[in-house]
């Protein structure tokens, strides 16, 4: 089995060479990782290495991107992206509306590249996924990396929930709530909620 990659994304050599520091005094110096400059080029290296990309690494302030337009871009066209953000300002606004996009993790650029240790290592030595009480969805969602946050908002579409339930289940907002089901129907590979449900039936 492959190790998984690791997708670091920033226009700045020099945090991609920390980057790799890092995972050197982890102990993770075999582990492959990719680089990328701008949103245009990791969106392209991940399409290409997506099935052993464990992890991106998102820089908010990139050439062609700025702020969180670049992780929903990439989440839009790569639901099942496993993505920490990193971030030149400590904003918690920012953070919580980061993790309500589908980041995993949000980091400030000024901080301890050290404290993205436990983030790294989950991605390059996965867990085995948990079991779901929802045998379909288990069967249907395997292998598909998808996210805690990602897999509430699927079983509460299998429950017949509406956008505006499943906002009051998870106090996310509405716009945020119709991301993620977008994002559901492009993993599936559906085009409506009806046949979404079809498959877990």
């Amino acid at each position: 089995m492959l190790q998984p990659s690791i997708l670091v994304v920033d226009d700045h050599q020099l945090l991609r060479l920390g980057m790799r520091s890092t995972l050197n005094a982890l102990g993770l110096d075999s582990t492959p990782m990719l680089e990328a400059e701008s949103l245009k080029d990791a969106l392209n290296l991940y399409r290409q290495h997506q099935h052993d990309t464990g992890l991106v690494i998102l820089d908010l302030n990139l050439p062609d991107s700025k702020g969180l337009s670049g992780l929903q871009t990439f989440k839009h066209q790569f639901p099942a992206a496993r993505i920490v953000v990193l971030s030149g300002t400590v904003d918690p606004a920012i953070a919580q509306e980061a993790q309500e996009l589908g980041a995993e993790g949000f980091f400030p650029k000024s901080g301890d590249l050290g404290k993205l240790t436990s983030t790294l290592l989950r991605a390059v030595r996965p867990s085995p996924t948990p079991a779901r009480p929802h045998a379909p969805l288990r069967h249907h969602s395997e292998g598909m990396r998808l996210s805690e946050r990602e897999l509430e908002i699927l079983e509460l579409v299998l429950q017949g929930k509406t956008n505006q339930e499943i906002v009051e289940r998870t106090d996310l907002r509405l716009g945020t709530v119709k991301n993620y089901i977008s994002g559901l129907f492009v993993v599936f590979n559906v085009s409506s909620r009806s046949k979404l449900i079809s498959l877990f039936r």
